[in-house]
């Protein structure tokens, strides 16, 4: 899973080529308008990509007769160069909601809200260049043998060493809710959380600094926390969905789960637009998003699709009717405005 354009590509570098190759679509028909017959689709590479061609490309092209071809990695310096010269090759890209903010008019086309139906998303989640592609949690979890006769029961219990000494994983990237989890865990209230006291956040993150890894990258948390070489974590949903399948015991704390999002975006003077703008509509329709979210153990994009989870899915779903009281959703405008402060500072707190 994503977050700002261009971090995806860092453990993803040449799978683009594999993954166009195995999508087994190629660039057709006439350039631009309703006779366009393909387009070009950017997302994070296999197997995440691929799902999202079994999902929603294939049968949009069976529905439509327009093919997509797969690109890959996302890569923010690609897009903003190819706007810039003029010579955009890309129609469609799986990127953060902070990005579709950041970018947007800029970067990004405002999207064609007669094409594409705002009522399929929540309200405070729709922008004028990109709406939901998927949900996904970052969640509190734990070793439940480590922790078997005293487990933890919140989320300030994550950074409480004394009480629950152990060593701690957290995403590789700040904006995918680190700070959010902090400041909850402080007292803040979800309705208060934005703007974040940066400040603040650091501030609660101190004493868990030490016995904290602060992964390079998202496969490395899965398999730490499979070897169970971290007691906690604050896990993405896809990751902590492989962890589980491959025998990790640990289990999630439903206190305050925070909630973020991917956005479809299309880059400014993309080719085939009209076409990228009916796949958008199309990937949030019930079937689609549904059969997404089973296949890459993901949240749809509105609460009312109910997919057909497995055990394991299950387990991680913050949406049932006894956990959506934990959900606290991200605000992409904020981020969208503050990404790079947030992250230079983040950066400077760990080197220091």
């Amino acid at each position: 899973m994503r977050r700002n354009i261009g971090t995806k590509a860092k453990a993803l570098v040449g799978v683009g080529l594999a993954v166009a190759l195995a999508a087994g679509c190629s660039i057709g028909g006439s350039p631009g308008g309703e006779g366009e017959k393909a387009l070009t689709f950017v997302s994070t590479g296999n197997p995440f990509q691929g799902y999202q061609k079994t999902a929603w490309q294939d049968p949009f092209t069976k529905e439509t007769g327009i093919k997509v071809r797969n690109d890959g990695p996302v890569d923010e310096a690609k897009l903003r160069s190819m706007v810039d010269a003029g010579k955009v090759t890309w129609d469609l890209v799986d990127t953060s909601a902070a990005a579709a903010a950041q970018y947007c008019g800029t970067y990004l086309e405002k999207l064609d809200f007669s094409v594409v139906d705002k009522s399929m998303f929540p309200p405070d989640t729709v922008g004028e260049c990109g709406v939901p592609a998927f949900f996904y949690n970052l969640m509190f979890m734990y070793d439940t043998k480590k922790y078997a006769s005293d487990p933890p029961t919140a989320l300030a219990d994550f950074f409480d060493v004394k009480k629950y000494p152990g060593r701690r994983i957290v995403p590789p990237e700040v904006a995918v809710g680190i700070l959010e989890a902090a400041l909850l865990a402080d007292g803040v209230a979800p309705d208060k959380l934005y703007p974040l006291d940066i400040e603040r956040a650091l501030k609660k993150m101190e004493p868990i600094k030490p016995v904290t890894t602060f992964a390079k990258t998202y496969g490395q948390m899965q398999q730490m926390l499979v070897d169970r070489q971290v007691d906690m974590g604050l896990v993405l949903t896809a990751r902590a969905y492989q962890a589980l399948k491959a025998g990790a015991p640990f289990k999630t704390v439903w206190d305050k789960t925070i909630v973020n999002w991917d956005d479809l975006v299309i880059p400014k003077g993309a080719p085939n637009k009209d076409a990228a703008m009916k796949l958008i509509a199309f990937a949030a329709k019930d079937g689609p998003s549904g059969h997404f979210s089973e296949l890459a153990s993901v949240q749809p994009v509105n609460d009312k699709i109910k997919p057909k989870f497995d055990d394991i899915q299950q387990q991680l779903n913050a949406f049932t009717e006894e956990r959506k009281g934990s959900v606290v959703r991200m605000s992409d405008d904020w981020w969208g405005k503050n990404f790079d402060k947030a992250t230079e500072r983040y950066t400077a707190w760990l080197a220091g």
